[in-house]
């Protein structure tokens, strides 16, 4: 298969089988582009005046900011300078930003938590913490496809984020750490916020007895 749409599309028909957010995969690998290769215009250059470019124009500067600010987050380890520090763990000369949780989005979790649906369910690990969450822990568990499959996620601070990976290992999975996306930075979710999507992993992760309610 050489097509590039044809290779594109197989990669994420096993990212959406497995589990994965196709919307999240795609603007992040977008950035990732446009943080190798230059910036957000450099990614649309052999068309950059068509209908589909502006559309994606507006995707990564969604997710990286209007001026692509947020761009280096996405920078390959490989390009850096020196071993990378891995996502929450930070060299000793890179300044640490605290995302701040907005009311709103404490009152939207707490109401997500409150009712669950029929394709997720959102908990809380438990720990008090007032820190906005600047990591992913994914619980995953190998196949069916490459990519593995996602039951589940604790959002997290950098100070809970080995209780996080303690608490996914228990459960049976096993635990794969990320930054958050650059968005969060303005409007993340409170540390401790779980989303999984069956009920043995809501089990797991926020410790809730299995009801079979998912969203």
């Amino acid at each position: 298969m050489n097509d590039p749409t044809n290779q594109a599309a197989a990669a994420i028909t096993e990212a959406l089988r497995n589990g994965h957010d196709v919307a999240e995969l795609i603007a992040h690998a977008l950035c990732q582009v446009a943080a190798d290769e230059g910036g957000i215009e450099e990614v649309l250059r052999n068309r950059s005046g068509s209908w589909e470019a502006g559309h994606l124009r507006s995707l990564m500067e969604g997710t990286a900011g209007p001026d692509g600010e947020g761009l280096e987050v996405y920078r390959k380890a490989a390009d850096a300078e020196g071993p990378a520090a891995g996502p929450g763990r930070r060299t000793t000369d890179e300044p640490e930003f605290r995302p701040v949780v907005r009311p709103e989005t404490v009152r939207y979790a707490e109401e997500l938590r409150a009712n669950p649906g029929t394709a997720s369910s959102d908990g809380h690990a438990g720990w008090e913490c007032t820190a906005g969450a600047s990591l992913h822990v994914e619980a995953m568990t190998p196949g069916p496809g490459r990519l593995g499959t996602l039951h589940g996620v604790i959002y997290v601070c950098p100070e809970h984020q080995a209780a996080a990976e303690e608490r996914v290992t228990a459960g049976g999975y096993g635990p794969e750490v990320s930054d958050a996306p650059y968005g969060h930075r303005f409007d993340p979710w409170p540390c401790g916020h779980v989303t999984t999507y069956n009920a043995k992993a809501l089990a797991a992760l926020a410790g809730q007895q299995e009801t079979g309610a998912q969203r």
